[in-house]
């Protein structure tokens, strides 16, 4: 994370607003109070950051460094939130500014440093026990097995024979991860017992792991699950409250060679600015990622659409996704058959959320996400593979085949 504790970062939660919906920006800097939209028509931005939790004396160092610079720091009335406006090469040397002013303002020059590298690179690969994720060159598919009778989205698997099987055809199909799930989640579902989940869930992990050449997820908030499932045989741990529920999740991650992914949860719906508060819960996940000794080369994050959130709030997070690539961590999105899809299609029931659901996988991707996590595994590789020719790179051989015809 380019040097920057992840407690410190978690602390300012610096967000990139560029490249970015424009009306995102201009709500950014209205929300720091009404005297800074003119600023903004005036200075105009080349970058932007939106950063929080800064302490006063901090806030005067980095506006004063800033405007040397050639820079603008938008700040509110308590001088704890701003957004820093500059061109790239401004923002680019605000950070050693403020690690040369002192040990005070070095944490936070760190941190925005480090915001700046997440928003304008690719995440390394992620080790996932034996495998390697690579998210440099195209989106990778996460495949889901509802191994639960009460699935929300009607795929849930009965039997440990054809949830083997389904995730054999997933493989087949070109999915990256296999996620195997025994509890769910949806809203009003039953919370069953960790012996009863880990007999749903263990018998398909073991078999998956023995049999394929790719990552098996275990997705769980239960630790113990976690734990006996990565002894069969899993190499990710799928974690819905991101390492902020079940206290012993952390040490039983940091105790394994398995990638986590960190998804964002609460108990109420949010409030408020929902990018800013799931980058800042997402944040705190890597802290506590850290803090355990979960090297935060094995962590993906997830904004967890549909966990608390709202249907406006969820488009709202995929229009705005790219806020979440300064944490420098691979994202992965799940929209696969949520509600919001069927909300948005008139009321369609799950099975009829195909279309919505490639829609919004190949949105995600080219907002940044690097992996999508699905039900329909065959139909979102193809849709992604054409996708990802515009995201990522025109395959190789394409400009030595033939020109289509006149009708194509």
């Amino acid at each position: 994370m380019s040097g920057v504790k992840a407690r410190d970062a978690a602390r300012f939660s610096v967000r990139p607003l560029i490249p970015g919906p424009e009306d995102a920006l201009r709500d950014a800097v209205l929300a720091l109070g009404s005297d800074s939209l003119p600023e903004l028509a005036r200075h105009g931005a080349g970058e932007a950051l939106a950063l929080q939790g800064l302490a006063a004396d901090e806030s005067r160092v980095l506006e004063r460094e800033l405007r040397k610079l050639g820079g603008v720091a938008l700040l509110n009335a308590d001088a704890d939130r701003a957004v820093l406006l500059g061109p790239v090469a401004v923002l680019g040397a605000l950070p050693q500014r403020l690690e040369d002013w002192g040990q005070r303002t070095e944490p936070l020059g760190a941190a925005i440093r480090a915001g700046l590298s997440g928003r304008g690179s690719v995440p390394p690969p992620v080790r996932a026990g034996r495998h390697v994720l690579d998210v440099a060159t195209r989106t990778l598919v996460m495949g889901v097995i509802n191994r639960t009778p009460d699935s929300f989205s009607g795929d849930g698997v009965s039997g440990d024979a054809d949830a083997i099987a389904l995730g054999v055809t997933m493989a087949q199909a070109g999915a990256h991860v296999i996620d195997v799930g025994g509890e769910s989640t949806r809203p009003n579902s039953v919370v069953i017992s960790v012996d009863e989940e880990l007999a749903r869930v263990l018998p398909v992990v073991r078999e998956l792991s023995a049999r394929l050449d790719i990552p098996v997820s275990i997705d769980t908030r239960k630790a113990a699950v976690a734990e006996q499932a990565l002894a069969a045989g899993a190499s990710m741990v799928n974690d819905i409250w991101g390492l902020r529920g079940d206290a012993a999740m952390a040490a039983v991650v940091a105790g394994s060679d398995a990638a986590l992914v960190a998804m964002h949860n609460r108990d109420a719906i949010v409030e408020g600015d929902v990018v800013a508060e799931v980058a800042a819960g997402l944040r705190q996940s890597l802290a506590v990622a850290e803090e355990a000794g979960i090297p935060l080369e094995r962590v993906l994050i997830d904004p967890g659409l549909g966990f608390a959130k709202t249907p406006a709030q969820n488009l709202e997070i995929l229009r705005r996704l790219g806020e979440l690539r300064g944490m420098g961590r691979p994202i992965m999105v799940g929209a696969s058959r949520k509600s919001t899809i069927g909300y948005l299609l008139g009321g369609a029931p799950p099975d009829q959320r195909l279309e919505g659901s490639l829609a919004l996988a190949v949105l995600a991707a080219a907002r940044g996400a690097n992996v999508v996590r699905v039900h329909d595994v065959a139909a979102t590789v193809r849709a992604l593979q054409v996708a990802d020719a515009v995201i990522h790179l025109i395959p190789d051989g394409i400009h030595a085949l033939p020109a289509p015809g006149p009708t194509g």
